[in-house]
């Protein structure tokens, strides 16, 4: 039992380490930022910006830590000590409900999947979905063992909390509240169909106890929509336009999985899933029938405009869980020098992924469109922080002015708590502009910059990783 338990505590301090080593190397994201923002808004008594975007929590967490410091570190640390607490629920209900080598497996392809590697070493509301996914897991991993009433009811409480809180993470993750239902019909017999049911109610009364109040203060006092509207938008595809949605958000997500499940990761977790559903039993075909279900929903009605492979991570838990449930089975026969080489078969694809995103961040192998946005075009925090560097580095009173709010943040990422006499504000119409230093993000401000007919120098160039977008440094002429 010891061995056992320090194989779980060694595997938690191995998905920290990977999660924690060079944690600032990939550009500060525009998303990033503006949560960073709404953070140290909460200071000022304005805690309820994010909501409106259907965020919240993620905010909520992150200004606990003060951010007003380190922010870049900070922010994403703070995400890195739930993401934690997540994975050990995973481990958990994988443990309970599986086998102790099952929960071995999932855990180490989790800590090597390039999907969760890249997106919870970020400050996203979408890096603490899973997390809360996983803890609604692991509580309604312990129905089926309680020897009382009272600890089941604590348990499905606990797991109506977890999935409130899921929500508030992130608006769309409303779709996980099949999760007790799915339990009710896969976890018990028809004899404990009573019980079951009762238990799938009391976890989905603990959800409305603990969302509808918290909802209600979001709405009442921050006057937000709490994102249902913009949920509503991106979850407004036609009826008559559900094949073509199927199929190209099918197209984007699979493009997700041959970047994210890099090969031979991709093959193995398919071969582990095909096994899982084979010969896995009840825990497994109710963890893919959440996985099934969800995913459905996300691929039927979210609208290609606004798919991200960012919205992917909440779904981690769940395939790993399957995979490594079906892995199990494959190598129960195998001797200790098979199942070490394939772990290494497993996890070496996803090793060099992790690499280079220490040492290279600028150079992991993305989806195009996730290169663009995170390192290559304007949302990327690249050009901003070395600008931001070589200000400080300087040591010299400087104004930064941008065109937009998603640069002065971005600055604000890089400045908070390194200096005082480096600031950085967006402008607005009216506002001098002398002595300050004129940031345009090209080719995005260009136009922008043409209609505002200044006479300007340039003083640096600073091109992002690949040369498709820049930004500029320049001084206004009077």
């Amino acid at each position: 039992m010891r061995s056992k338990a320090g194989a779980m505590v060694g595997l938690i301090l191995l998905y920290w380490l990977t999660r924690l080593i060079a944690l600032d190397s990939l550009a500060f994201f525009i998303d990033e930022a503006n949560h960073l923002w709404w953070a140290r808004d909460v200071w000022a008594l304005h805690p309820f910006h994010a909501a409106s975007d259907g965020r919240l929590l993620n905010v909520l967490w992150m200004a606990a830590f003060w951010p007003f410091n380190a922010a870049v570190w900070l922010s994403r640390a703070s995400v890195a000590l739930v993401t934690t607490a997540g994975f050990a629920c995973a481990l958990a209900f994988a443990h309970r409900l599986i086998s102790f080598r099952a929960a071995a497996i999932a855990g180490l392809l989790y800590i090597f999947l390039p999907l969760t590697f890249f997106f919870e070493r970020m400050a996203l509301a979408d890096s603490l979905s899973a997390p809360f996914v996983a803890g609604a897991l692991w509580a309604i991993s312990q129905w089926r063992k309680q020897p009382t009433a009272k600890t089941d009811l604590l348990w499905a409480a606990l797991g109506g909390i977890a999935l409130t809180a899921a929500a508030f993470s992130k608006i769309s993750n409303l779709i996980f509240l099949c999760i007790p239902i799915f339990a009710a019909v896969f976890l018990f017999q028809l004899s404990e169909g009573r019980r079951a049911a009762w238990l799938a109610g009391a976890t989905l009364a603990a959800f409305a106890v603990t969302a509808l109040p918290s909802a209600a203060i979001v709405k009442v006092i921050g006057r937000s929509d709490l994102g249902l509207d913009l949920l509503t938008l991106k979850a407004s595809t036609p009826l008559e336009q559900l094949p073509r949605q199927i199929i190209t958000a099918s197209g984007v997500l699979w493009n997700a999985v041959l970047a994210y499940f890099p090969f031979p990761m991709w093959l193995i977790v398919l071969i582990g899933i095909g096994i899982g559903l084979w010969r896995g039993g009840r825990p497994v075909w109710f963890v893919f029938a959440v996985l099934a279900a969800t995913v459905g929903a996300l691929v039927s009605r979210t609208s290609t405009a606004f798919l991200e492979t960012r919205f992917l991570p909440a779904y981690a838990p769940l395939v790993v869980i399957v995979a490594a449930a079906g892995l199990t089975r494959l190598t129960e026969q195998w001797k200790p020098l098979w199942l070490a080489l394939g772990a290494a078969a497993m996890i070496s694809s996803g090793l060099w992924f992790e690499w280079i995103g220490w040492t290279r961040a600028e150079a992991l192998p993305l989806p195009r469109a996730d290169e663009w946005q995170y390192i290559t075009g304007w949302p990327s925090g690249y050009g901003f922080r070395e600008i931001a560097a070589e200000a400080i580095a300087r040591g010299e009173p400087a104004t930064l002015v941008t065109l937009d709010l998603g640069g002065e943040e971005r600055f604000a990422g890089y400045l908070l708590g390194k200096t005082d006499v480096v600031t950085a504000v967006r402008y607005r119409e009216g506002m001098s502009l002398s002595g300050v230093l004129l940031v345009i993000d090209t080719p995005k401000d260009d136009s922008d910059l043409a209609e505002k007919g200044w006479a300007l120098t340039e003083l640096a160039r600073y091109p992002r990783p690949g040369g498709e977008s820049a930004l500029v440094v320049y001084r206004v002429e009077p």
